[in-house]
């Protein structure tokens, strides 16, 4: 057994952490691995999660304690624990214990049946949650794959064990604005889909409605420049639109001289929607242009505070 990183990220996350440990505990000695690493990025938890993870540490020096300098957002801490992680091999995953870390067992399982794979990662049998969630997931998935190149499954998990060469290919790539189902697709390799039962987060999900409108815009706008190939047609509609409206009228004149044409009130409807238009376009060249803004100045994407592992 090659030695294995366990990457994990905390964010209000103290009721989880020692179930979490646990569990990964017997499943590590369940595949008979013996050297490891617990990667732990606390993103700039709020409550108790850095101090209980570090009375762990106390009794398990395999465990590295990676403190932010604040929150910087699930993906970029995701992204700091992939770039610390020294194992051959990565099992990415989360410890609300939505999906317990005993399914380690099978990613390997896995992934030792095909020895040419990099990545297995994990799809849901079901998607969780309400009506609605599940229904805008399914659309987000959906819009997304129609408007890029790579295609991410619509079920796909943040749960994934990794080789270390494919991990450092994500970690190079070195985007500013991070969706990371995008980028590990994008990355490429041979990569298994593995089915997985997940569970219900104990206690209210830190993934609000707007974290998750958020992450959206900012996946499709990374990884598709469509909607400005979309902004171009429907001008070039609206344009041609108002020639053919506007010869409508002159021949109307010319063919009925004494006719009044009245159309004030489809003239202010017209200059209305081009307004709106106009207002969207200028809106998402915007998003575009911080985009390029962000990925021009190299700001990186998280800071470390303190790293607590063993010299």
């Amino acid at each position: 057994m090659p030695h294995l990183s366990i990457v994990t990220t905390m964010y209000k996350s103290e009721n989880f952490i020692h179930d979490f440990y646990s569990q990964c505990i017997i499943t590590l000695a369940e595949i008979q691995c013996l050297s490891y690493e617990i990667i732990f990025v606390n993103d700039g938890s709020p409550d108790n999660s850095l101090n209980e993870v570090l009375k762990l540490r106390e009794k398990d020096k395999n465990i590295i304690v990676i403190d932010l300098s604040r929150n910087f957002g699930h993906h970029n801490a995701i992204m700091a624990g992939l770039t610390y992680s020294s194992g051959e091999l990565v099992f990415l995953i989360d410890c609300d214990m939505e999906v317990p870390p005993t399914t380690l067992s099978k990613f390997y399982k896995t992934m030792e049946r095909n020895i040419d794979c990099d990545v297995v990662f994990g799809i849901q049998d079901k998607r969780k949650g309400f009506f609605i969630e599940r229904i805008l997931g399914s659309i987000f998935y959906k819009l997304f794959n129609s408007l890029t190149d790579i295609k991410v499954h619509s079920n796909s998990l943040a749960e994934r064990l990794m080789t270390k060469r494919f991990v450092d290919e994500v970690v190079k790539m070195g985007d500013k604005n991070i969706f990371l189902a995008g980028m590990m697709q994008w990355a490429g390799f041979k990569q298994i889909p593995l089915t997985i039962k997940k569970g219900l987060r104990e206690g209210k999900s830190t993934y609000t409605f707007r974290k998750r409108l958020l992450l959206s815009l900012q996946a499709i706008t990374s990884f598709s420049s469509y909607p400005l190939v979309l902004l171009f047609k429907t001008g070039i509609f609206i344009a041609s639109l108002s020639i053919l409206t506007g010869g409508y009228f002159i021949v109307k004149k010319l063919f009925y001289p004494n006719e009044i044409l009245s159309g004030f009130t489809f003239v202010i409807v017209v200059l209305l929607f081009s307004l709106g238009i106009i207002v969207s376009s200028l809106g998402l060249i915007g998003i575009y242009i911080d985009k390029l803004f962000n990925q021009v100045k190299n700001r990186q994407t998280f800071i470390v505070r303190n790293i607590y592992k063993s010299i």
